[in-house]
């Protein structure tokens, strides 16, 4: 490691050498080592080896992993320990063996033969299965034979398992190790490497390329900025499940890389909230999104929850205060942010007495209902299910209806503004609109709280009959900018960006 930094190492997976030293001059400048993954070459390219030959000033590892290890050899371990060992007469600075090979025979020729070579060993275990009892005991196993690098790569599937290797990572710090985590609940970690002090992570050219939870080039040196994070980065995130598919990481880290700020903003999977916060706590983490299925849970779990908490039933942002966790809700002031702008600054005076319908029933409608009941307005709320629009309505009182051919024309009466908030136009719902039937006039607003499709059959509707509508980005980045000030203290540095 140089200057306390985790080095970046590209796997490269072509079926060629050929092809393999090409992306890897392409990519020169972004990693500091590539892995020739020779388990991805053509037969033929195995005998050549020796000729791999990686840019000037880059590192190169030599790696043939078995199918049990996660790679694609599958022939006999004689024939992969030779095809190593001619390897060896190449210019790599590494080669990646396995814990079970031991001192005898082909093994120990290999093992010799790469150290006459100045070739050192990284010595792995790949666990994709059981997590292990004790990843400190593994690593003491690892680095059994003197001068080589233990690495230890292991498949996370729990909030629990993510936080034993974030434990077991800080106990192993000053200590020579590379420690991976695979799969959606080690991506954060990877992108963490300084922070955990692994030697080295691993990317390829396209997301899990070589192995679960590689993130692509472009997205951890671009996105996430990752020869940029040191141990004191700030950590900010979303936190949801699934999370993988969101675009606020690409909001915040804009925002933190264009001012200047030393922090990154990643997505947390989880399945245990309390668990999860065990996790922040030690990785430092000092600000929060939260996502589906979160927003009510995370709740009872804070110290502080404000007003718009309290009435929304539903929490999307959480930061330190002190020494504990407070909690807001920032939708509702993300969705009357478009309003304004489209109205000239004037939406409260427009909602004021405005009648509006809001389809759905579910968190995100209880914060527009929220915001529009805030502003005056009088709300029609329409879900599939009658009795959860009842019960939504009660609290704020609105009035309410099922989807029902019956409750679309009451739409009629509530038409100044439509709030589509319902995941209909989403995949895989693309190209449905929850209220068929019900025919645009051109003067209502048309607002559609989906933001992937950034243009739905509802709003496509709406803009035929000369409607003014409003996107789900605009939401989207509106609530993201004052999470953003929350987190940073800092006013978001941009009026739009492309999502």
């Amino acid at each position: 490691m140089k200057s306390g930094k985790s080095l970046l190492c590209l796997s490269l997976t072509e079926d060629t050498l050929e092809k393999n030293e090409t992306l890897a001059g392409r990519y020169a400048g972004l990693v500091d080592l590539v892995e020739l993954r020779a388990d991805f070459l053509e037969e033929s390219e195995l005998r050549y080896l020796d000729r791999f030959k990686a840019p000037v000033g880059i590192g190169s590892i030599l790696t043939v992993r078995r199918e049990r290890d996660g790679g694609r050899f599958r022939g006999e371990e004689e024939a992969r320990l030779k095809i190593l060992e001619n390897g060896t007469g190449g210019t790599y600075q590494f080669i990646d063996l396995e814990s079970d090979l031991g001192e005898s025979g082909r093994d120990k020729r290999l093992i010799e033969k790469a150290g006459r070579k100045g070739i050192r060993v990284i010595r792995s275990m790949h666990i994709f299965d059981s997590f292990p009892g004790d990843i400190l005991s593994l690593i003491g196993r690892l680095s059994g034979r003197k001068g080589e690098l233990p690495k230890l790569a292991l498949h996370l599937a729990s909030s629990e398992e993510q936080l034993r290797f974030i434990e077991a990572a800080k106990k192993l710090r000053g200590r020579e190790k590379i420690l991976i985590g695979m799969g959606d609940y080690g991506v954060p970690l990877r992108i963490l490497s300084s922070k955990l002090g692994s030697y080295l992570t691993f990317t390829s050219v396209r997301k899990d390329g070589a192995a679960p939870g590689h993130i692509s080039v472009e997205e951890m040196t671009g996105l996430y900025d990752y020869h940029g994070i040191g141990e004191k980065t700030g950590v900010f995130g979303v936190i949801g499940n699934p999370v993988m598919h969101t675009k606020s990481p690409y909001i915040h880290n804009s925002g933190l890389r264009e001012l200047g700020i030393d922090a990154v903003y990643l997505p947390f999977v989880a399945d245990d909230l309390k668990i999860f916060l065990k996790s922040a706590d030690s990785l430092g983490i000092s600000g929060l999104s939260v996502t589906v299925p979160f927003k009510e849970r995370v709740i009872p779990l804070l110290d502080e929850v404000d007003e718009s908490v309290t009435f929304i039933g539903a929490c999307n942002t959480i930061f330190r205060d002190g020494n504990g966790w407070a909690g807001t809700n920032t939708d509702w002031e993300g969705f009357l942010a478009p309003l304004d702008r489209l109205l000239g600054g004037d939406s409260e005076n427009f909602l004021a007495g405005s009648r509006v319908t809001v389809i759905g029933a579910g968190g995100a409608a209880r914060a527009v209902v929220y915001a529009l009941k805030k502003r005056g307005a009088e709300v029609l709320i329409l879900n599939r299910s009658a009795d959860r629009a009842r019960r939504l309505s009660k609290e704020f009182g609105c009035s309410f209806d099922g989807l029902s051919p019956e409750g679309i024309k009451r739409i009629y009466n509530f038409n100044d503004i439509i709030v589509q908030a319902t995941t209909v136009g989403m995949a895989p719902h693309e190209g449905k609109n929850p209220i068929e039937g019900y025919a645009f006039k051109g003067d209502e607003i048309a607002y559609d709280l989906v933001y992937k499709p950034e243009n739905t059959a509802f709003l496509e509707e709406a803009r035929k009959a000369g409607c003014r509508t409003v996107k789900g980005k605009e939401m989207l980045l509106a609530q993201a900018k004052i999470q953003f000030k929350i987190f940073t203290g800092r006013d978001f540095p941009f009026s739009d960006l492309p999502l």
